[in-house]
């Protein structure tokens, strides 16, 4: 299924216009119209949660699932990340295996989490949704992304392991 990627409301708008039912609020995009940067970590959560919350009420029927980057931080970080993008009228997002700093996808140097660290991000995404599910009804789609294949190391217990730049594993 193709999923065009949205960076505003009008955008959004004319996804749904164009007919598709889904669509991506791309961090890369969102940054790059939004603070003329490339995404790598300077956009802040609310940042993205308000572009998002535009681009979902723009978007009408289309399905939005949104960049939710590393989930900006913690345990407590990704819980936040996961009710307000609920919030927003997101019905899906991503949670990526990115160390912080981080940088666009598809940039040198980047370097991911251990996959034992990743695990645990998506784990505590997921918990996070079951647990606003039970008390608000409120739902969202968790979609565990990785970026190791173009990753040039893995942190380990601190530090960076080289890795060859066809590694690859799917959390």
């Amino acid at each position: 299924m193709v999923l065009p990627a949205a960076h505003d409301a009008i955008t959004a708008a004319l996804i749904e216009r164009a007919g598709f039912r889904i669509c991506f609020m791309s961090g890369f995009a969102v940054s790059a119209t939004q603070i003329a940067s490339p995404d790598m970590g300077l956009i802040s959560y609310g940042e993205m949660l308000d572009c998002g919350r535009r681009i979902c009420e723009a978007a009408g029927s289309v399905c939005v699932v949104g960049d939710g980057d590393t989930g900006y931080g913690n345990a407590g970080n990704i819980r936040r990340t996961i009710e307000g993008y609920a919030r927003a009228g997101f019905a899906g997002i991503t949670i990526e295996d990115q160390c912080y700093p981080k940088r666009c996808s598809y940039a040198r140097g980047v370097v991911v989490v251990s996959r034992a660290h990743a695990v645990a991000r998506v784990a505590a995404a997921v918990a996070a949704r079951d647990e606003m599910r039970a008390a608000t009804g409120l739902d969202l789609v968790i979609v565990a992304r990785t970026d190791c294949r173009n990753a040039s190391s893995i942190e380990s217990e601190g530090e960076a392991k080289r890795v060859g730049s066809f590694l690859y594993w799917n959390v």
